[in-house]
């Protein structure tokens, strides 16, 4: 499985047999100019789901349990959005979207396993970079993709950059990547692991 930062909130997770975009922007030239194409995408705010198009990927944006060319995905309704978690090649790939709240015990176990957590942490329309730690510190993933925050290619009106979330995780220094490659589920680990990819397209 490989994950790949493109830009905003916007994730791109490459499995074996499909394609998923997460969280992308409402404007449809987004997923045209995706080289590649997609077969799934998910949205953790706004609309309805869109199953079986006539053309297109299937569209996920409401609570529930769904299957799609092999990926399971559950989504469960948190605030006035849906976290997402995407089993992609035997990864839970979690989808806070702009998620404020805090979520319940039951919340958690709804959504199960937590491998990669992909969160906001700007601020902005997102959690501020506190709150966001708060998140990954209750969902417990395995690692943490930060998004949606000011870059030197990327800077967003309102939002901060890395350093204030990257001290609330203790993180010090990093290097960003190109992309995220798991073979299969990292396990359980004490102390959750802070990734930071480069915004790509």
């Amino acid at each position: 499985m490989e994950l790949t930062w493109l830009g905003g909130g916007a994730v791109l997770a490459r499995g074996r047999e499909a394609r998923v975009l997460i969280n992308p922007p409402t404007d449809p030239s987004f997923l045209t100019a995706l080289k590649g194409g997609v077969d799934l995408v998910v949205r953790c705010e706004g609309e309805a789901n869109t199953l079986r198009p006539a053309s297109g990927p299937q569209v996920l944006a409401r609570p529930g349990e769904y299957e799609v060319r092999g990926i399971t995905v559950r989504g469960v309704a948190v605030g006035e959005g849906v976290v997402f978690v995407c089993d992609v090649d035997e990864v839970g790939i979690g989808a806070t979207g702009n998620l404020v709240t805090a979520v319940t015990e039951a919340e958690q176990d709804a959504l199960g396993k937590i491998d990669v957590l992909i969160i906001p942490v700007g601020g902005g329309p997102g959690p501020a970079p506190a709150a966001a730690a708060r998140l990954v510190a209750s969902l417990q993933p395995s690692v943490v993709v930060p998004v949606q925050y000011a870059t030197g290619l990327l800077t967003e009106a309102g939002l901060e950059g890395l350093e204030p979330f990257a001290s609330e995780m203790g993180l010090q220094q990093w290097t960003a990547q190109p992309k995220l490659t798991l073979t299969g589920s990292p396990g359980v680990t004490d102390e959750t692991r802070v990734v930071v990819l480069e915004p790509r397209r």
